[in-house]
């Protein structure tokens, strides 16, 4: 099966990530496998690496007619079978089949509530949570047999052993937090960092970047904690960072599914996670999760002491998630659902 992939892409974001793992995972997997996005010195070489045909096209704003007349000789050339889409700029760029193309189905992947109107020359559509499913059928008016709930795959990949906390200028002993995310206030980092203030002698990286880095980092300095905050910018180390940490967690405001707190299950680390469109969907709390409420910086305080002292309550958070990682989000399970519907 011939597969084209179409995103436009920010600088960098958790789609954007998702988007990588999935062309890696289908080209591991056997499929043949082609890229369309704009040029990233992140993602390219990660897409080249796996050996995956690259288009890096403008996919700039409405008068931007060379992305679709790039597009169209790419599916002349490659053929194929089906073309998806990710997010509403590569949807309004990628067009669907007509005359002179060769035959193929457009696919739209949804990881978040975007306009339905953007979307209405799509044959099926993905969507990440049953919630975006809803979303799909109701505002886009889209019959439900054209729809396919899919989850998003958490795999992290194995640990290189080569970072250690003292590069993170981190003591060996200290009870290490982490939050995977871009820099950005539906993130809630903000939140994270005053709880932080009630959680002594813990560390806390935030692995991201973005526009709101600047302000946390005055806000971390004005709450006293910057010593044992560690702003780390955007990274590839992701397997390496979750081996060394003690404990995920994922304050996210505004959150349609969140892949981090499936990674945290995939990693067997305890998470703790705000009660977001996505992560609500998925977690049980007290049972995978601990899930506090967004914006309740009182009840984040007392989950994070909680995860810190209590060791029994993070076995069984571990023990919990990677069952529901096994069950749910393992490479294995989203690709063959994934086939499953390119097929039908």
């Amino acid at each position: 099966m011939k597969i084209l992939h179409s995103m436009a892409g920010g600088q960098s974001g958790g789609a954007e990530m998702a988007f990588v793992d999935m062309l890696r995972a289908q080209k591991q997997a056997g499929m043949d496998v082609v890229a369309m996005t704009r040029a990233n010195e992140q993602r390219s070489p990660l897409i080249r690496q796996a050996d995956i045909p690259l288009y890096e096209l403008p996919f700039s704003g409405v008068f931007d007619f060379k992305t679709k007349r790039s597009i169209e000789n790419i599916i002349k050339d490659f053929n194929p079978d089906i073309v998806q889409t990710w997010m509403t700029r590569a949807v309004q760029k990628t067009p669907a089949w007509h005359k002179g193309l060769p035959p193929f189905i457009k696919i739209a992947r949804l990881g978040g509530y975007y306009p339905m109107k953007h979307y209405q020359d799509a044959d099926y559509f993905i969507a990440q949570t049953p919630d975006l499913k809803k979303h799909i059928v109701e505002t886009g008016r889209i019959d439900p047999e054209r729809v396919r709930q899919i989850n998003q795959f958490a795999e992290v990949g194995q640990a290189g052993g080569i970072l250690t906390r003292g590069e993170m200028k981190t003591p060996h002993d200290a009870f290490v937090f982490l939050s995977l995310g871009r820099y950005h206030v539906n993130k809630g980092l903000d939140i994270l960092l005053r709880a932080f203030q009630s959680v002594p002698g813990a560390h806390l990286w935030l692995a991201g970047d973005g526009p709101e880095r600047a302000a946390l980092e005055n806000l971390a300095d004005e709450l006293g904690v910057m010593e044992r905050v560690h702003f780390l910018g955007w990274r590839t180390d992701r397997a390496d960072l979750l081996d060394l940490c003690d404990a995920v967690v994922f304050p996210s405001r505004h959150e349609p599914f969140g892949t981090v707190f499936a990674q945290a299950w995939a990693a067997n680390r305890p998470l703790i996670t705000t009660a977001s469109q996505g992560p609500a969907q998925f977690v049980r709390d007290e049972e995978d999760a601990l899930l506090v409420g967004i914006d309740d910086m009182p009840a984040l305080i007392k989950a994070m002491n909680r995860v810190v002292r209590d060791h029994a309550l993070r076995d069984i958070l571990v023990r919990n998630g990677y069952e529901r990682y096994l069950t749910e989000f393992t490479t294995q399970v989203v690709l063959k659902r994934t086939l499953e519907w390119y097929e039908a």
